[in-house]
């Protein structure tokens, strides 16, 4: 298929980003999607280990991204959506394609690979129902109690995917569900039941051009709900046609397949454009319109504002108008970053945070804007991590921001609004680190309405209104989209590569968009400067090793290399490097015989050859050991991991030589060590310093890393079922109140805490 198509470079964009256990129960990682590209993410700290103890839990140290796995997939990817299914070790994910396939994969820790779980497609033509084109796009939405999963096909019908569930024994009816289930293994139930579709046109009539869906929070079963529009319209006909869109609630019963509409409502405004669901304890959902935002909840009523003066003339709908905001969400994306409070980037980069605020019952009752910084342009937003959040673009760079809040009491003075290009180089931003004065407008006179009514104005009522700032602590570098390519020589090649046969070009591409555009120079591998060239016919090897601690050393600290081993058939080279190179004649390497390895022990201070018969150590040109081995048979291989040096014969015999120091002198120990009969024979090896602590022989103690915040016992649930009786039917029951636990020694760790632990040096040999 390379005559037809060829992929050069994998998409840099990011077009979908979610957070899920994807490795292991342990700990979150982020995934990110663009293209056919899926990415792999954790953060870790960027920081000193040796500088530990200046970090905190109140200040832990900034993160930064390590990417721990890439995959390419065969097609484009429309949606993703985490699933955490039953008897798993981690989480799933759930990938749509166009027009209608569905994919339900897993990573394989034996593979370090996706594993596919199931494979669904709806692309027939009873469903296309005659339709040729098709614009819309497969979302998929998972329940937050992880029942079931939900993809919109071809805008007109939903396809329900159940998962299995652990129920009890005497629950007969939701176990005979189970019945029918999707798995290769005969006999083993698979975590992915048989899917079914339900046509929209059967639950209402004018159910049609669904614009978004989402599954609501605290609910018993699982309840979608469908923004629609049943009559299009446009901003030519508003005078004739306005409000034409609507939303529905279903409650899901997968045993039954029965679907209920228990709330509706109609007449919202013409542009709704996404709707974003509430967790608890507020409940609903959030629809955002390109001019408004509306918040609904079936035991409420709709409570919606105004973002600029468009309005006025567009819609009937009631809404309020917020004070010194003028914005439009088209385009925007947001994430809740807490219970109450979510971060909305808008289609020009400006991030807003935006708060609820509720009455005595839960009720939303007003809105508050925080305008907090400028990013790039936004494509996706995910919380990856405590006061982590990440925006994911296709447009330019993607971002890694931390945010920290900052209470202050609105009756405290508000200094004047600042914003911060957070896009722009660090030498041209003001205080990144310390942007504590980006203030919001007043919002003072925020009240509640009805309170005033009954009880008047009270003056020393006060609001605790939440600030916020942002500061960048990673990019994922984006050359797309590429809007111009031209192809090139470079303008600088050394001469020793002008006769390559192969043309040594490189791409030039504009990318980006607006503010977020750039030149991209894209070539294919390095391009050395060379400082001088001269042939050494008959060279077999070469190594470069230091001089020792008498050797002279850079700005940074590192000494430089002193010395440069040419290994050639039947002799060794030496060359002394410095101002110039030059040959040296009298010195303690072995000249006599080719070099099998050099290298350096010791942190740097003393120089190991390798020849065929023998071993010497020196320090700088200088020999201080040699040692003659006579093995029956040549050495022909070695590898160093400092103090540690293995060498290998021609007929497999393993012989390790350590390096001990003692009354400031360095001596070398040989001994053979007592390896299995391995067969075939040794042919290869490798020396292995690990200081990363993922070498281990043994399970790591894992209990630590558990959050206590994210375990659910069952006294909790139970808990908080009494809670939701007690604003239904009143304090039926006295609760013993919370006594605080005095001992804290149970306290886990912070989870960043592990990454800047000591970790010990290991020795391995491949």
């Amino acid at each position: 298929m390379y005559s037809i198509c060829k992929q050069t470079h994998p998409a840099t964009g990011v077009e979908h980003a979610i957070t899920c256990h994807f490795f292991n129960r342990l700990e979150k990682s982020l995934v990110v999607a663009g293209a056919n590209v899926i990415r792999v993410f954790k953060l870790i700290p960027d920081a000193d280990p040796k500088k530990k103890g200046r970090y905190t839990e109140s200040k832990p140290p900034k993160m930064k991204l390590e990417c721990l796995a890439s995959y390419t997939v065969f097609g484009n990817i429309m949606s993703m959506q985490p699933v955490t299914l039953v008897g798993s070790q981690r989480d799933s994910l759930l990938l749509s394609f166009k027009e209608a396939k569905l994919s339900v994969v897993e990573y394989d820790l034996d593979t370090h690979d996706l594993r596919t779980l199931s494979l669904h497609y709806f692309e027939d033509d009873e469903m296309r129902n005659g339709w040729t084109q098709h614009y819309q796009i497969p979302i998929i939405r998972v329940d937050p109690e992880g029942r079931c999963a939900i993809m919109l096909v071809y805008g007109r019908q939903l396809v329900v995917l159940p998962f299995r569930r652990e129920f009890p024994m005497d629950d007969g009816e939701l176990a005979l569900a189970e019945t029918t289930n999707v798995t290769n293994t005969p006999g083993v139930k698979g975590p992915v039941l048989a899917s079914y579709m339900i046509v929209l046109k059967d639950l209402e009539e004018k159910l049609d051009n669904v614009i978004d869906i989402q599954f609501l929070h605290g609910y018993y079963e699982p309840t979608l709900l469908i923004l629609y529009e049943p009559v299009k319209t446009f901003s030519g006909r508003i005078a004739v046609r306005r409000d034409t869109c609507a939303m529905v609630a279903i409650s899901l019963n997968i045993q039954q397949k029965v679907h209920p509409i228990i709330w509706s409502v109609s007449n919202l405004p013409m542009d709704c454009t996404q709707a974003i669901a509430v967790r608890k304890p507020l409940g609903g959902t959030l629809i955002f319109c390109i001019n408004s935002i509306i918040y609904l909840n079936q035991s409420v009523p709709p409570y919606g504002i105004s973002l600029n003066s468009i309005n006025d003339v567009s819609t009937s709908f009631p809404l309020k108008s917020q004070e010194n905001v003028k914005i439009t969400l088209e385009g925007a994306q947001a994430s809740f970053i807490s219970a109450d409070r979510l971060v909305v980037s808008l289609k020009g980069g400006e991030l807003y945070v935006l708060s609820l605020y509720a009455d005595s019952m839960r009720s939303v009752r007003s809105f508050h804007f925080e305008k907090a910084a400028a990013s790039v342009l936004t494509t996706c937003t995910c919380v990856c991590a405590e006061n982590y959040l990440f925006l994911g673009s296709r447009l330019g760079n993607s971002l890694l921001l931390r945010f920290t809040e900052k209470e202050q009491s609105s009756g405290e003075p508000h200094p004047a609004p600042i914003t911060v290009d957070l896009t722009l180089p660090p030498s041209k931003k003001k205080r990144l680190d310390t942007l504590g004065d980006w203030m919001a407008s007043d919002v003072a006179d925020i009240r509640d309405v009805d309170e005033l009514e009954v009880y008047g104005i009270d003056a020393q009522t006060s609001i605790q209104l939440a600030f916020y700032t942002f500061e960048v602590c990673d990019s994922l570098l984006n050359i797309g989209p590429c809007g111009n390519i031209s192809m090139g020589e470079p303008a600088f090649l050394s001469e020793e590569f002008s006769n390559n046969p192969d043309p040594d070009i490189e791409l030039v591409t504009t990318s980006g968009y607006g503010k977020n555009g750039a030149l991209c120079v894209l070539q294919r591998s390095l391009r050395p400067q060379v400082v001088t060239t001269f042939e050494l016919p008959g060279c077999a090897d070469m190594w470069i090793v230091t001089g020792g601690k008498d050797s002279l050393t850079e700005e940074g600290g590192e000494p430089v290399h002193a010395f440069m081993i040419l290994s050639q058939q039947d002799s060794t080279m030496i060359l002394q490097t410095g101002q110039e190179i030059n040959e040296l004649d009298n010195s303690g390497f072995n000249t006599l015989g080719p070099t099998i390895y050099a290298g350096n022990l010791g942190s740097n201070r003393y120089i190991i050859q390798v020849s065929q018969m023998g071993v010497r150590l020196l320090q700088g040109p200088e020999q201080i050991q040699h040692i003659p081995l006579d093995l029956g048979s040549p050495l022909v291989h070695a590898t160093s991991a400092d103090p540690y040096v293995l060498l290998l014969a021609d007929d497999g015999q393993v012989i390790l030589l350590t390096l001990r120091e003692g009354r400031g002198q360095g001596r070398l120990s040989a001994t053979k060590p007592s390896l299995l009969n391995i067969k075939p024979q040794i042919t290869a090896m490798c020396a292995y310093r690990d200081v990363s602590g993922l070498f281990s022989p043994l399970l790591p103690d894992t209990d630590w890393h558990l959050d206590p915040t994210h375990v659910f016992t069952q006294e909790n649930i139970k808990k908080e079922v009494d809670d939701e009786d007690d604003l239904l039917y009143g304090d039926v029951t006295q609760e013993k109140p919370n006594i605080p636990h005095t001992k804290m020694a149970g306290r886990p760790a912070p989870w960043w805490q592990k990454y800047l632990a000591e970790i010990k040096a290991t020795y391995w040999v491949l």
